[in-house]
């Protein structure tokens, strides 16, 4: 089995998520703060030996195979280049991307690193899709016709939270809108080719609300709804001409619903929800071993435009 010394780059919440799932897999080799105390503090909790002050110190260590960044929105662009000129692989948290110009020179210095380059999206990696994407493969759905992916969450309207702050790479896309874009991407059979949208903006700029429309040249159309302000159900939908599979709390699901056109259910279960980040861990892993660096397309219906 391929072993990976993993370093670990910002240390907030989900990074100390990160590492306790990481942990399951095997010990975390390296972690740095320019925060030294957090960095002690860190490193102390989940049992890592090598603690650095500063990134480009932690990038100078040849025994760094793969980092995981989990700074803030607006610096994972810098991040990763760091990262990448230092020839390593690199899991970055989402929103990977901050507009498409800077992603594609990202994925295209990767490849010619010749290094993995990826988005922390659990959707890839969860056995539940993976046995979704079976069955329709099998035709248990039919001829796709829809897929659709809600998400709101209701946030404190206040200018200075971070989520409504352009600067710091906040709003409503590059926050739960990765999600849903990713699930609907995750099941369209074919990329998008048309898109369409409306959106409203928070007093700061910052996107508060959208409702996006996409197709593709299956005919196959992608529904999602986001909103900073209001309550919306985590819910993604996948439609065929034989039935259609409900997916609630999508980002980590283990469960979901088929339903038939008269009416009949079936629940279909596959993996487990708390395991979330170890199949991710796991399928990187995987994928870096085969040398399969490309796990999907760097374009998403919406970096055209930003």
């Amino acid at each position: 089995m391929l072993h990976l010394n993993w370093a670990i780059m910002g240390l907030g919440e989900i990074a100390n998520e990160f590492a306790q799932s990481l942990n399951q897999v095997h010990e975390i080799y390296a972690a740095a703060s320019r925060n030294p105390e957090r960095a002690y503090n860190f490193a102390k909790k989940h049992h890592i030996k090598n603690i650095y002050a500063s990134y480009e110190e932690l990038l100078s260590d040849e025994n760094v195979d793969i980092v995981y960044i989990a700074t803030v929105n607006s610096q994972h662009y810098q991040n990763i280049m760091q990262c990448l000129q230092h020839n390593k692989h690199v899991l970055c948290e989402k929103a990977i991307w901050h507009n498409k110009h800077d992603m594609k020179k990202a994925y295209a210095f990767a490849k010619k690193k010749n290094v993995f380059l990826g988005e922390a999206m659990t959707i890839y990696y969860m056995p539940l899709y993976k046995k979704i994407k079976e069955m329709i493969t099998q035709g248990k759905l039919g001829k796709l016709k829809m897929i659709r992916a809600d998400f709101g969450s209701l946030k404190d309207p206040d200018p200075a939270n971070r989520f409504f702050s352009k600067e710091l790479g906040g709003g409503a896309l590059l926050d739960i809108g990765t999600y849903a874009l990713s699930f609907v991407q995750y099941f369209l059979s074919r990329p998008a080719t048309e898109l369409n949208y409306v959106i409203s903006k928070f007093q700061t700029g910052g996107d508060e609300t959208w409702s996006i429309h996409v197709k593709n040249d299956e005919d196959e159309i992608g529904n999602v709804h986001l909103t900073f302000r209001a309550k919306l159900p985590k819910q993604g939908i996948i439609a065929g001409e034989k039935g259609y599979i409900t997916v609630d709390n999508y980002p980590r699901a283990n469960t979901a619903i088929l339903v038939y056109p008269n009416g009949e259910k079936e629940t279909i279960v596959a993996g487990k929800t708390e395991q979330a980040m170890v199949y991710e861990i796991q399928g990187v892993e995987k994928a870096i071993a085969s040398q399969n660096y490309a796990l999907g397309s760097i374009e998403t219906p919406l970096t055209s435009s930003r």
